[in-house]
């Protein structure tokens, strides 16, 4: 990235900023709320996920994110709804950490990285060294038969 905060070299996804990690909190938890319950996902983990999530992004793709996080659930909104039911809060499954994700705000984001950009979304994610265990439940759960 050059010294006038313009992306550098193609594919160049620089590291996500305390201000962008909060702009996608601010996002993404009204559509969580949409579906479910307070997250209860400690908020530090929160902000891991969150830059994980962001650092697949390139800066032009995340100053349009919050739009892009609204399509996504407005498109996936039935799914969605089954998903928080079997698998969220209230559910006999809750108890699973595999499935720890679907108990906070991040998980519309990182469903929506999962469909959209799988190969950087793992890259960023072991680069930040989150628990592989979230991330494959959360793909196990998308993926289950309605």
């Amino acid at each position: 990235m050059g010294a006038d905060g313009q992306q550098g070299p193609a594919g160049e996804r620089p590291r996500a900023g305390r201000v962008e990690v909060e702009r996608a909190r601010v996002a993404v938890t009204p559509l969580y709320l949409s579906f479910t319950a307070v997250s209860e996902l400690d908020p530090e983990v929160t902000d891991e996920v969150l830059a994980a999530v962001l650092g697949t992004m390139s800066l032009r793709q995340r100053a349009g994110y919050a739009g892009r996080l609204t399509e996504f659930a407005a498109a996936h909104r039935a799914r969605l709804e089954r998903l928080f039911a079997a698998y969220g809060q209230g559910s006999a499954i809750t108890v699973h950490g595999r499935y720890l994700l679907l108990h906070s705000a991040t998980s519309i984001a990182v469903l929506e990285r999962l469909l959209a950009a799988p190969d950087e979304l793992r890259e960023a994610w072991d680069a930040a060294a989150l628990p592989p265990a979230w991330l494959d439940g959360l793909t196990t759960a998308w993926n289950a038969p309605a």
